[in-house]
């Protein structure tokens, strides 16, 4: 509709068409990033053939039958349906307004291309005027075609420009008519949409009717007419407009690329976030595997958690005598264990057990004990009456590791109510009872 400024015949195409040629061309390089729709738009802003310029082609394929078969047809109703004109008159109030919400409540389906045109195009329309109906049945009783002639006012423009728009108007359920937008001209020759081929060949017998392309051929005569004697319409309408059009056109073009990249990149961080997501997944499934088939053990001396199962590797931290842990791997003399708060880390296999010592750790807070001879100080040095065993914990079945023989001595380091002394013997430090250091 209003998707060209006025209507006419291919004669005036070659007056106006150079206008286009820088349109048509940039279309034609950027046909990835513009609506298809607007293509066919740009190219007929402001060429006069309104209805394609088709009163003198011949019928497209298909049509000839379809005229055959169809009776003499029946001649236009002058704004005979209110119901008609006011959707009509609501739509072209809408589309000078820009009013896209409006227009979709009135017309179906309006794509975001022609979204975008409509409000590119009302910045030039002041109004629309003298709007008539011409109607006909259509295909069925419940829809209509209708060549609408219209006259528009263009913003600072005296002359009003002369045109004819035809719609295919149906009827909804509740009554009320609607346009049938997939047979306007922005839709009518894209892909975009599914369209009936037989309302196709319906419209393009219309077209040919003798009272249709008389209309036309009327409405061709008062636009000439117009730009004849308005020079700044005939500016207007050649020049500006489709200047203005090709830099919108260049900015959907470039809007529409961004939004594509944006869009892929989104895709691809998606895409990342899922695999990361899927890692992280599998990580976790594999440590809660490892943990289902984990073994408990306990560290039978104190000893270097490692980062990697090397005596040369971090040290991560250490192992108190008794420490309970979670064994998640035995390979070449080297534990992998859980060791904090889901650090995995190495330790000897040889300090790890998977007996539980009598006891796991050293009491915090305990005193040394007293004995009937005194408590043994912390530092006093101590000389063995008789051979001891020195085990790494306190307990009778605690490791042994080391003895010590009568003579030698040992270091107090601190005693424990539970009967049992930690001592140094040499380089190694252990638990001798304390009732056999008095």
């Amino acid at each position: 509709m209003s998707d060209q400024t006025n209507n006419g015949k291919n004669t005036n195409e070659n007056q106006n068409g150079q206008g286009f040629d820088a349109v048509k061309e940039f279309c034609q390089k950027n046909i990835l990033y513009i609506a298809g729709a607007v293509v066919v738009v740009l190219l007929l802003i402001i060429l006069i053939n309104v209805m394609g310029g088709k009163g003198d082609e011949k019928p497209q394929e298909g049509t000839e039958a379809l005229l055959e078969e169809t009776e003499a047809p029946e001649d236009y109703s002058q704004d005979a349906y209110p119901l008609i004109n006011e959707l009509i008159n609501n739509y072209y109030k809408a589309y000078a307004k820009g009013n896209t919400k409006k227009i979709a409540k009135l017309a179906d389906p309006v794509s975001d291309a022609e979204k975008s045109y409509i409000s590119e195009f009302s910045k030039y329309v002041k109004k629309y005027k003298n709007i008539s109906c011409y109607t006909k049945k259509g295909m069925d009783d419940s829809s209509y075609i209708v060549s609408v002639y219209m006259e528009i006012k263009f913003k600072d423009i005296k002359t009003t420009a002369p045109g004819l728009e035809t719609f295919y108007v149906r009827t909804r359920e509740d009554g009320s008519f609607y346009i049938d937008n997939l047979y306007g001209l922005f839709n009518s020759k894209m892909d975009e949409f599914e369209v009936d081929e037989n309302v196709i060949a319906f419209i393009e017998n219309f077209s040919q009717q003798e009272d249709v392309v008389a209309l036309q051929t009327e409405i061709q005569q008062k636009y000439e007419a117009a730009l004849a004697s308005d020079e700044d319409l005939k500016t207007f309408i050649e020049t500006t407009i489709p200047n203005d059009i090709t830099v919108w056109a260049s900015e959907q073009a470039a809007a529409a690329k961004k939004a594509e990249e944006e869009q892929l990149a989104a895709e691809e961080a998606a895409k990342k976030a899922a695999e990361e997501e899927a890692a992280k997944k599998a990580e976790e499934e594999k440590k809660a595997a490892e943990l289902a088939s984990a073994v408990t053990v306990y560290a039978t001396d104190k000893v270097n958690v490692r980062a990697e199962a090397s005596e040369t590797a971090e040290v991560l931290g250490q192992l108190e005598p008794g420490t309970k842990t979670t064994r998640l791997e035995d390979k070449d003399g080297w534990s992998r264990i859980d060791y904090s708060n889901g650090t995995q880390g190495y330790v000897k296999s040889e300090y790890l057990s998977t007996e539980a010592p009598a006891a796991t750790s050293e009491p915090e807070a305990e005193q040394p004990s007293a004995s009937a001879g005194g408590a043994l100080q912390e530092g006093a040095v101590i000389t063995i009456q008789q051979s001891v065993n020195i085990r790494k914990s306190m307990g009778e079945d605690a490791e042994k590791i080391a003895t010590a023989f009568a003579g030698e001595k040992v270091t107090v380091i601190m005693s424990y109510a539970e009967g049992w002394t930690k001592v140094t013997y040499g380089d190694k430090t252990g638990f001798i009872k304390t009732e056999l250091l008095q």
